[in-house]
């Protein structure tokens, strides 16, 4: 028995895990539904599918003002906006709270010029079968073809992965 756990053991040294990664996103293709509507900063309601054009690639993040890591990331996303022109930036509220408060909540925190749309009913979360929040999608053609749960960090590293999964 002895030398039968050794050379598992061996081999467990040796072999590599495939749920090992360095990549910071999951990649998943699902196809966005033509009904999902968000409701923008007047309160108007928009259809996902008409706020995405089919040419641009877009960095969509799930947050709350009440969630602590999603507060920590926002400096980030602004950051990466801003040094990435290419890339369309969109922060989506499943947050109760009144769109006003949630405005001035971006204001105070200085990331008040990401584009923000609110998902208070939390259908378009629901219907994706997120788990939390916060959550990063990297959308092309009208396709989710990436994810990433839990904070999202802007450095060379992260650019990098998302550039590879839009090229």
């Amino acid at each position: 028995m002895f030398i039968s756990l050794k050379y598992l053991l061996i081999l467990l040294i040796f072999l590599p895990f495939p749920s090992q990664s360095n990549s910071l996103f999951q990649k998943i293709d699902i196809k966005l539904n033509n009904k999902i509507v968000l409701s923008d900063e007047k309160n108007f309601e928009k259809k996902l599918y008409d706020i995405l054009d089919l040419r641009s690639k877009y960095v969509v993040n799930f947050w709350a003002t009440w969630c602590i890591p999603c507060k920590k990331e926002l400096p980030d996303l602004k950051k990466m906006k801003t040094d990435n022109k290419e890339l369309k930036i969109i922060i989506i509220s499943i947050d109760k709270k009144s769109t006003k408060d949630q405005l001035n909540f971006l204001k105070i925190n200085k990331v008040d010029d990401l584009t923000t749309y609110f998902d208070k009913n939390m259908t378009f979360f629901k219907r994706l079968k997120l788990r939390g929040i916060p959550t990063t999608l990297l959308i092309k053609e009208r396709k989710i073809i990436a994810k990433k749960e839990g904070i999202f960090s802007y450095n060379k590293n992260s650019i990098e992965q998302i550039n590879n999964f839009f090229n």
